[in-house]
């Protein structure tokens, strides 16, 4: 998964009902491509087009890890557009402390600011 959204540009994300029925940005690949067929059948609606495609979904997940499997170009991800900015992998707790930091660095230009306007 972190290769397919390293790799990815915003461009390579559509947005697609294959998977829950309802619309959602996701990486396209074969399982999105295949479903936008002319001849393809059109999703079915929540709660009855993930009934029908998890037991699909699972195994392509599961066997996606397995080179040489084919499921690697099935395999599809939810993400937004942001996947375009995404160049390195960074681990959960450094998005969150990064975060924290960048929150207290405008907290302190806010009350340096708010100060600069009241003289205090």
């Amino acid at each position: 998964i972190k290769a397919k959204y390293l790799a990815a540009g915003s461009t390579d994300t559509v947005r697609s009902r294959s998977i829950t029925g309802k619309p959602a940005r996701m990486l396209r690949t074969k399982w999105t491509e295949e479903w936008e067929r002319d001849d393809a059948p059109g999703p079915l609606g929540m709660p009855l087009q993930p009934l029908l495609v998890s037991e699909a979904q699972a195994r392509i997940n599961r066997s996606a890890n397995t080179a040489g499997s084919g499921a690697e170009e099935l395999a599809t991800y939810f993400v937004g557009q942001v996947v375009g900015q995404m160049n390195r992998p960074k681990k959960a707790g450094q998005v969150v402390q990064d975060m924290v930091t960048e929150y207290a660095d405008v907290l302190t230009r806010f009350a340096d600011e708010a100060s600069a306007l009241t003289g205090d």
